[in-house]
């Protein structure tokens, strides 16, 4: 807009410019090729190229995406389009379409927009697809076809001044490639999973773990000529069509190293029964790749060509690797067009150059192990420590730099953008906390000699247990391997996400019917799964739960995703006639999917805080690398070890620790009650109280298994208490704990924001835009075949059609019709002759009042231009009046991070702002007592739980669950003296006493 105006080509106030939005831009466009235009109203229709500038494909992100194949069938298609038309441009094709139209209210959407239907001719298949799409060449074209007839007539709008606007409009920055990780052992980046020593270091791996073991005999490693002649194999194995097939049995390789009469590799007896060649050697020297002559080059000519593969995004940058294949290698053209095509692994091994070269010879040298040729290189393969001895731990980020995504290293920054982070939201989480607890303990009582973590895995397994686990992994494996034959014959690429593609959509229900998508009930077929019309949706809202397991994630028809958003099921249809047909497909879903339709599921998703039941395998990896954080304030080993879960559980509960926290509805002592959060005090304490001896026994014993009579059971039955009384000691210290909570602030960077880096850790308001009719109604519009029934009624609550001759029309029109037919009846309504013939969209009206509302902008009365429904909650105001009078005041996040002063009376004077999960000191019945804020309310004040309590919001909403919130008012808040209070990483308490208000 800067430009335009600079150059004359749009008006530099405000207002005469917003007057410009009257015009017809498709008229402009479609007349600015014949005739002359004043200066801002060829302005107002390079705006608006500005604004659909068309879609440009970029082959790194589009390669085998179905959807960028539709766009560029249904781009072909708009070219014949215009050709037949006789149309210039793509802004006088639409005019024309416009023109065409006998009625205004038949004039068809300019929009792209993807829809089912037959368009290749009167035999083909009705498909998802678009009618037209215009793709960034016919835009550009369009700009210059209207400038050069406009400069005809007006001299300024020269050369130099049309490039300066032509680049302002249709200029696409490259893709920003991710930053990468360092190399485990040295400060390199890590190698490309797709360079030819990454594929090599994988395979030499691979080979030299095989054993050669017999009944009966001890195992031994493969000899270096079983070796290579292994390796030779895997490399000059006769290429087949999938890349997938291209491995060898590890029976074959058995025979083909001669193994004697009932000698086996180890594996057979696991879940692998083959070994994969080369991926790199194996597609790049393909026939159809770059060819034999592939293993002919050195990995320094290897790595160069693959190089410039990686980095094609655009045409130009396509032809520009077809020209250089063909000048450097001798390349046909379409020799060189297949190699481009070509398909490599993605993403970063763990490695650096330097690594990966001396660990690859240590391989090829002998037949070792990747943690032997790690030694001989004179490294420890898990070892990282500096020989630094640390007082106080770090950031993680500082000390862990090679499991991090690295950062500025700026000194000015802070501790997240200078040395980078872990994506992982839990763990970054965790080991932040982690940090200020083992310091607090560290500045309290000194450095401890041994600190042992818990880690979130069962005891070493039984033979009978492994192979329960091998048979699991097994058929995980082989469902793997058929879907992607099954991809195979469809003609998909067979990639791990394709393969999950079939994975949720198999999870629809049985084989036998038809699969439906579980929103509409609609079939989806496979080969929609591939064309555009599916999409995999996040059945509890991914930005509210950060949850992206196969048990969160289906598979949906994608208007149905659209029309869902940021909701959950319930959210989006709950008590509509559609949640009938949705109620109907749970039967065909798995249980851990089928509760996430609940009413109540947001909620007792958030009331899962058990890190075990919420992501094991997020705790895995944070006590996995917890552990390594914790080494770095030790210059050796030994000082931090590890005890399983499931041996703590068995202690606990054979020395009677889990009836200390007894739930009086659910009986004493058999089972830890998780509704108390000090369970976790009594799992440290029993932690403490072991060593490696009782370890090891208990574990030996668990891999013996029941029938050896001597089982981990009768070991933790049978293992004293640590000291006489320690139950009784335990529990006078557990009646002294106080919980401390993580207090949720949001984030509010006062001096980020005066140069636009404001953060939020909460949605600032919903997505949908409302026009503004009084103090206490909105409108929106929504499109017709989105309409419930629901929305047809006329209702006191929620909303209602604006326009009440329409309601009442369509009322006649859809009584007594749901499911499909209520669909149909809408379109046929939409078709029928009559003053809503061609209506696609309908005005609702419902009550959202000002107070609650999210304005923005100002018309020229400075009344708002439109509103949005507030999110989410920042804090909890007290105000006190000059009479004395308490007046509560919730703050939005929307007001917090705006900067928006409500404050009820010049005069007033703030006492009181909690945000949600800050600490609290009440005095109740002569006693203080503590809790913490749960809930924020603008109608009901604050919704308290005791410290100790787990799992609040779920037991609150669960009716049969006697535990409830102490919800206070503004007047409660006052009488009860309710203050903020500080409880430090180690449970102490700073109280500043009653208020006196």
């Amino acid at each position: 807009m800067k430009v335009l105006v600079d150059a004359g080509l749009m008006p530099s106030d405000p207002a005469a410019a917003k007057a410009l939005e009257t015009l017809d831009p498709y008229e402009l466009r479609a007349t600015g090729l014949d005739v002359m235009l004043p200066l801002t109203h060829l302005g107002r229709a390079v705006f608006h190229l500005n604004q659909r500038r068309g879609f440009k494909s970029n082959r790194k992100t589009d390669r085998g995406d179905n959807e960028s194949g539709k766009i560029k069938d249904a781009t072909k298609r708009l070219t014949w389009a215009m050709q037949e038309a006789g149309a210039r441009t793509y802004g006088e094709f639409l005019h024309m379409r416009r023109a065409r139209a006998s009625d205004p209210r038949q004039v068809p959407s300019v929009r792209t927009r993807l829809s089912v239907a037959s368009r290749g001719g009167p035999d083909s298949k009705e498909e998802a697809g678009y009618d037209f799409y215009p793709e960034r060449a016919h835009l550009e074209d369009e700009f210059h076809a209207l400038w050069s007839a406009q400069a005809a007539f007006h001299p300024d709008l020269t050369c130099e001044l049309r490039d300066v606007v032509f680049e302002k409009i249709f200029y696409q920055r490259p893709l920003k490639e991710p930053k990468v990780g360092l190399c485990l052992f040295t400060a390199e980046e890590r190698l490309p999973k797709a360079h030819p020593l990454t594929g090599r270091r994988v395979l030499y791996e691979t080979v030299n773990q095989l054993r050669v073991t017999a009944d009966g005999r001890t195992t031994r490693p493969l000899t270096l000529e079983e070796r290579d002649m292994i390796v030779y194999a895997l490399d000059n194995k006769k290429p087949v069509k999938s890349l997938s097939s291209m491995h060898l049995k590890l029976v074959a390789l058995g025979k083909l190293v001669k193994l004697k009469d009932g000698e086996r590799f180890t594996l057979e007896s696991g879940v692998r029964d083959a070994i994969a060649c080369d991926p790199i050697r194996a597609t790049m020297g393909h026939p159809d790749g770059f060819g034999p002559a592939w293993s002919r080059l050195d990995w320094q000519a290897q790595w160069a060509l693959i190089e410039k593969l990686r980095q094609v995004q655009s045409d130009d940058d396509f032809a520009s690797l077809v020209a250089w294949l063909g000048a450097t290698h001798n390349l046909s053209e379409d020799h060189a067009k297949r190699v481009a095509n070509l398909h490599l692994p993605e993403g970063y091994g763990r490695l650096g150059l330097t690594a990966t070269e001396a660990i690859l010879c240590n391989l090829k040298a002998e037949v070792c192990t990747y943690s032997q040729a790690v030694e001989r290189w004179g490294k420890h393969h898990s070892n990282q420590r500096t020989g630094e001895c640390l007082e106080a731990l770090p950031y993680y980020g500082e000390v862990l730099d090679r499991h991090v995504i690295p950062g500025t290293y700026n000194e000015d920054d802070d501790d997240v953008t200078r040395y980078g982070r872990i994506t992982n939201p839990t763990v970054h989480i965790g080991l932040n906390q982690l940090r200020r607890l083992v310091n607090r303990i560290i500045a309290t009582y000194g450095k401890p000699d041994q600190i042992v973590v818990e880690l979130a895995r069962e005891l070493k397994q039984s033979e009978a247990q492994k192979s329960e686990a091998l048979k699991k992994i097994r058929d995980t494996t082989a469902d793997a391997i058929r879907r992607g034959r099954q991809l195979e014959e469809i003609g998909q690429k067979n990639t791990g996400a394709n393969r999950l593609l079939l994975r949720l959509w198999e999870d629809l229900g049985p084989a036998v019917g038809p699969r439906c998508c579980p929103y509409t009930g609609k079939p989806i077929s496979v080969t929609m799964l591939f064309d555009g019309a599916c999409d995999v949706d996040h059945i509890l809202p991914y930005s509210r739960t950060l949850d992206d397991s196969f048990a969160n994630r289906t598979i949906c028809l994608r208007e149905a995703n659209r029309q869902k958003g940021d909701r959950t099921p319930w959210e989006a249809w709950g008590g509509s006639d559609q949640w009938d047909a949705i109620e109907a497909n749970l039967k065909d879903l798995p249980e851990n999917k089928r509760k996430r339709f609940a009413p109540d599921a947001m909620e007792r998703f958030e009331g899962e805080r058990d890190f075990l039941d919420r992501a094991l395998v997020d705790t895995q990896y944070l006590a996995r690398i917890s552990r390594a954080y914790l080494d770095t304030l030790f210059t050796e080993g030994g000082h931090v070890w590890v005890v399983p879960g499931r041996m703590t559980e068995m202690l606990r509960r054979h020395w009677g620790l889990n009836a200390l926290l007894s739930d009086k509805d659910r009986g004493a002592g058999k089972v830890k009650n998780r509704t108390d959060h000090r369970h976790h005090a009594i799992d440290a304490a029993v932690i403490a109280a072991t060593d490696h001896s009782l370890v090891n026994r208990i574990s030996k014993a668990a891999g013996q298994g029941e029938s050896a009579g001597q089982s981990a059971e009768l070991i933790a039955r049978d293992t004293p208490e640590p000291w006489e009384g320690f139950r009784n000691d335990i529990s006078a210290q557990i009646a002294r704990i106080v919980v401390s909570h993580r207090a949720d602030h949001g984030r509010i960077d006062v001096e980020g924001r005066k140069h636009g880096k404001d953060s939020t850790a909460g949605r600032l308001h919903n997505d949908t835009a409302y026009g503004i009719v009084d103090d206490h109604t909105v409108v929106s519009r929504t499109p017709l075949l989105s309409l419930k029934p629901g929305d047809i009624e006329v209702t006191t609550k929620g909303k209602n059609i604006r326009d009440t001759q329409l309601q009442k029309a369509l009322s006649v029109a859809t009584t007594g019709k749901d499911g499909k037919g209520f669909e149909e009846a809408l379109r046929n309504f939409a078709e029928k002759e009559g003053p809503y013939q061609g209506i696609r969209r309908v005005r609702l009206i419902e009550t959202l009042q000002s107070s609650a509302r999210v304005e923005v902008g100002s018309d020229e009365d400075g009344q708002p231009l439109k509103a949005y429904k507030g999110d989410s909650n920042h804090c909890y105001d007290l105000w006190k009046l000059p009479d004395g009078k308490v007046v509560p005041h919730v703050v939005s996040t929307y007001e917090a991070h705006a900067g928006t002063d409500k404050r009820p009376h010049p005069a007033a004077k703030r006492i009181l702002r909690v945000f949600k999960k800050d600490m609290v000191a009440i005095e109740q019945d002569d006693q203080t007592a503590i809790f913490y804020v749960q809930k924020l309310d603008r109608a009901n004040g604050l919704f308290l739980a005791p410290h100790l309590e787990a799992n609040a919001d779920a037991r609150h909403r669960n009716p049969n669950d006697a535990f409830k919130f102490l919800q206070m008012g503004a007047g409660s808040v006052v009488r009860n003296k309710l203050r903020r209070v500080y409880v430090d990483e180690i449970g102490r308490i700073k109280d500043p006493g009653p208020p006196k208000h």
